[in-house]
């Protein structure tokens, strides 16, 4: 709501308010696939995160992958179709694939639209290394989304006398660096307190990898 209110060309979009939680939903299942991927094969809950668990949540990946999608699209849309100069110059000239941020409106677009569009296919949807890769993508991607709509904006105003091209420093790239190293801190910290997996979750697949199973299973066998 506070980028939408805002008169700045590039964040007065009405769309904005739906398109961040989708964003928010999208960005947020491709980093629990992130975590999930390196702690069930660090602490051993291959027979508790299946197959089924990974392609369920793919499928809301690609679900939500395509409202951003959506949103992207409009966003540009009614920049031109506005036909104000300057929203049309912040998306036309500066963010997309002539200006001098094009590398980051096409980062953003390979890696949170392109690359996602894997998941159609069943294989790719149902691997584990597939889709641990693809999430790493989508993070990625989601992080440029959040560049394009800070730095690129910032930096084309209505005022020329304002105008500026962002370079970071050692600070703003410590302090990125710190805020992913004080996440998995916290990350780590809860994993090794609390469990990994709540225990409700676990009576869905009790029937398929408990123990009483297995010991039904291998006395069918023998």
């Amino acid at each position: 709501m506070d980028f939408a209110t805002s008169i700045n060309p590039g964040w007065h979009s009405t769309i904005f308010p739906p398109y961040f939680v989708a964003g928010a939903i999208f960005s947020g299942f491709a980093m629990v696939q992130t975590l999930l991927g390196i702690m069930r094969k660090v602490t051993n809950l291959e027979n508790y995160i299946t197959r089924l668990h990974v392609e369920y949540m793919n499928i809301v990946i690609i679900l939500t992958g395509g409202i951003v999608a959506v949103a992207y699209a409009s966003e540009f849309f009614i920049a031109w179709y506005t036909g104000s100069p300057y929203e049309n110059y912040t998306y036309m000239s500066v963010g997309a694939a002539t200006g001098p941020y094009a590398w980051a409106f096409w980062s953003l677009i390979i890696f949170n639209i392109i690359i996602p569009q894997a998941l159609w296919f069943k294989k790719v949807r149902r691997s584990f290394i597939w889709s641990f890769i693809i999430s790493i993508a989508i993070n990625i991607g989601m992080w440029f989304e959040r560049f394009d709509i800070i730095a690129i904006v910032l930096s084309k105003g209505h005022l020329p006398s304002t105008w500026w091209r962002f370079e970071p420093t050692f600070v703003d790239v410590g302090i990125f660096i710190g805020t992913i190293g004080f996440f998995f801190v916290l990350f780590l910290l809860y994993a090794r307190t609390f469990p990994v997996i709540a225990q409700a979750e676990v009576k869905t697949i009790l029937k398929s990898s408990g123990e009483n199973y297995k010991k039904l299973r291998d006395g069918n066998h023998e």
